[in-house]
């Protein structure tokens, strides 16, 4: 089974999960935003979805409350039973019924057909009596059409084609076509109220609407905009379900695809710039702000939706999971990849920069102010200055000319400033690198993208640090090879140097004449001064090829110095030297390999016994500071120290260039050797004839 994922797999599997959470954010700011397209939804039907303002709550009250003013206004006002009232008040307030219908209808303009006439003969017409009710002069009129619109023939409705009749009161049938009678009985019986039964028998009140796409009128444009927005409201609120049901079973069923999708997707998104994750997210709470929160937040907000169609709320809610999911992933790594990071950097670049550094980057921080200052300039001339300003020799044609000249200098200022950057940015790499290979520091090779000035000499610098590590390596296998040779060559030296030994041993006990008794004596000392040489160097190869066996214990140093002086206390008389011991205080714990280090000690002794002045003094001393022991032991030299003190400690060097004393040159390099490995530290120091050499170790921490 192929493991890999296709990339066309991930990618579906992050649309899925995108569109998932989309849906989910446009369901939700749809319900929120649109509580009140689901409020006509659920008293209206379905109908809402059709976006006609027919089917709108609030326009079914306006042609209620047109119906109750006009047949409160012209039949006149009675109880709430429909028996006549003759009060004054009831004039008064069938006077205004009479001017809230004509103000209303008027607010719709001509996409209103209304049309009121009233019978004032006090004799009641006959039924079927059509024409004599039209042709009578006894019937006044009101209304904004004036061509017909009753048949003179039956009285039926003469409508025009392009309208829906609204309301239709026939008082001679007593009949009445309401849009919505359930309005109708709610209004009247909610109110005190009704229009006067005997005269409304009198009267024919027709109310129509013209059929449009889009109203223009003050009254009816709001309503038919509010009717188009519930019906996108609740096409996006229920496509969005289904969408979401959709992407939910499809998100189901590439799980395994999706995690990988995530995790390329965080890897891409964090080289995108900040600035254009904030704009992307900028614009969708614009649309979100748009396209009805303002409104939800603030009722009063009578702002029209400028982008017009909750459709929106989809790529807003795709763009706030991708948003999420990169700053959920990259966290802080988000922030890096930004203008305002990179200037973050750059002031830290310059403020912790060499005085060198700091006088190049100030080079393109003056190219950007003068690019600045150049579009800005050209801008303020081209749009700012005016001709009535400009006298004297100049024209308007001369500052066009110059405004222009400044913006294309800017313009040509502004890649050179990059590229000014890139390449100072470049040379102090390259500097640094020179820097890291002078110091002797571990040196990463540089790459500089392509089209870098330096790329060249950046390769050539890496070739140069792979020969320097080729050099080293090649130095380092020698030393190796040396050192093994060394080693080998002192292991097998042992067995005849041990037979040797042996034979001189026999030989002294010999009762041999006196010049051959004085042979075997010499014999026998240069034999086991020459097995000293080889167990010193033996040793010292082991040290330097890291296979010596250190047993770190704690110890006290004191104690190990007194012991070691006591030792040797017969090679101290023999010389003409005195050894003085100078410990501040007792004991100096430390940790240390105490075989080894008696043997530092000893070696420091018998250099100082070799060399030193004779009859003069050596000072060993003992003292603590900061958490370390030194341990010195200081001497006047014999001979003038006319060399540097690093090299009297290399294998096979002697103080006595001639050589004419004791000693293999091995002693202050096994010291040296030892010391690092038992954990310390060993340094000469020279002053004069004043020979000091000074051993130091950390002291073991209560």
């Amino acid at each position: 089974m192929d493991t890999k994922l296709k990339k066309g797999k991930k990618i579906r599997a992050l649309i899925y999960r995108a569109l998932m959470a989309g849906t989910l954010f446009t369901i939700v700011c749809s319900a929120i935003i649109g509580r009140d397209a689901f409020v006509n939804l659920s008293q209206e039907g379905l109908g809402t979805l059709s976006g006609d303002i027919y089917y709108l709550s609030e326009f079914r009250e306006y042609i209620t409350t047109l119906y109750m003013q006009g047949m409160i206004g012209y039949a006149g006002l009675g109880d709430n039973n429909g028996y006549p009232l003759t009060t004054i008040t009831a004039n008064n307030m069938t006077r205004q019924s009479i001017s809230d219908f004509q103000e209303n209808a008027t607010a719709a303009g001509d996409e209103l057909i209304y049309r009121i006439e009233v019978n004032t003969s006090s004799q009641q017409k006959k039924k079927n009596d059509y024409k004599e009710w039209g042709g009578s002069s006894l019937v006044k009129e009101s209304g904004n059409v004036t061509y017909p619109l009753f048949s003179e023939f039956d009285g039926h409705l003469l409508l025009p084609q392009d309208s829906t009749l609204c309301c239709y009161w026939n008082g001679y049938n007593d009949q009445l076509t309401f849009l919505a009678p359930a309005y109708l009985q709610k209004f009247i019986a909610s109110q005190l109220y009704k229009p006067n039964e005997k005269n409304s028998s009198n009267i024919r009140l027709f109310i129509a609407v013209k059929n449009k796409e889009r109203y223009t009128s003050q009254k009816l444009a709001p309503m038919s905009n509010r009717a188009k927005s519930y019906q996108q409201i609740l096409l996006v609120f229920f496509g969005s379900c289904i969408l979401f049901t959709i992407t939910l079973l499809l998100s189901f069923l590439s799980q395994r695809a999706a995690k990988a999708a995530k995790t390329s997707f965080i890897s891409y998104t964090v080289k995108l710039w900040l600035e254009v994750k904030l704009l992307l997210a900028a614009i969708s709470l614009y649309i979100l702000f748009s396209q009805g929160l303002l409104k939800f937040l603030n009722p009063s907000y009578t702002g029209r939706f400028i982008l017009g169609s909750p459709i929106l709320y989809l790529p807003v809610g795709c763009i706030f999971y991708l948003l999420y999911l990169d700053l959920q992933g990259n966290n802080i790594s988000v922030l890096k990849h930004s203008l305002m990071w990179r200037f973050v950097r750059f002031v830290q670049a310059y403020l912790a920069g060499r005085p060198w550094q700091r006088k190049m980057l100030k080079l393109p921080v003056i190219m950007l102010l003068g690019s600045l200052t150049a579009l800005g300039g050209g801008a303020w001339i081209l749009y700012v200055i005016e001709e009535k300003f400009i006298k004297g020799h100049y024209t308007p044609y001369s500052f066009l000319f110059l405004g222009v000249l400044l913006i294309i200098i800017g313009l040509f200022l502004f890649p050179a400033c990059i590229r000014l950057k890139r390449f100072l940015r470049d040379t102090i790499s390259l500097t640094e690198g020179l820097h890291t290979l002078q110091t002797g520091n571990a040196y990463a090779p540089l790459s500089f993208p392509k089209g870098s000035l330096l790329s060249n000499a950046a390769t050539a610098l890496n070739a140069l640090d792979d020969g320097i590590e080729a050099a080293v390596a090649q130095q380092s296998r020698s030393n190796r090879m040396r050192v093994e040779l060394i080693t080998n060559v002192s292991h097998d030296l042992k067995t005849p140097l041990t037979s040797i030994i042996n034979y001189a041993d026999l030989l002294c006990e010999e009762n041999l004449p006196a010049p051959a008794c004085e042979y075997a004596v010499s014999l026998q000392e240069k034999a086991y001064r020459l097995k000293s040489m080889v167990q010193d160097v033996f040793e010292i190869s082991k040290a330097t090829s890291g296979n010596l066996t250190v047993e770190k214990t704690p110890l006290d140093l004191a104690k190990l110095l007194r012991q070691t002086l006591a030792d040797m206390e017969e090679q101290i008389e023999k010389s003409t030297l005195t050894f003085k011991l100078h410990i501040e205080c007792e004991p100096v714990m430390i940790e240390a390999d105490g075989e080894r280090l008696y043997r530092i000690f000893q070696n420091l002794i018998v250099n100082a016994i070799q060399y030193s002045l004779e009859h003069s003094r050596v000072h060993i001393q003992l003292n603590t500071a900061d958490g370390y022991a030194y341990a010195k032991v200081k001497s006047t030299s014999r001979q003038e120290l006319d060399f540097d003190p690093q090299e009297i400690v290399e294998r096979f060097v002697r103080a006595d260039a001639s050589r004419t004393t004791e000693g293999s040159g091995l002693g202050l390099s096994i010291v040296q050797s030892f010391t690092e490995a038992c954990g310390g530290s060993f340094n000469i120091d020279i002053d004069a004839d004043m020979f000091t050499a000074c051993v130091r170790f950390p002291l073991i921490k209560e």
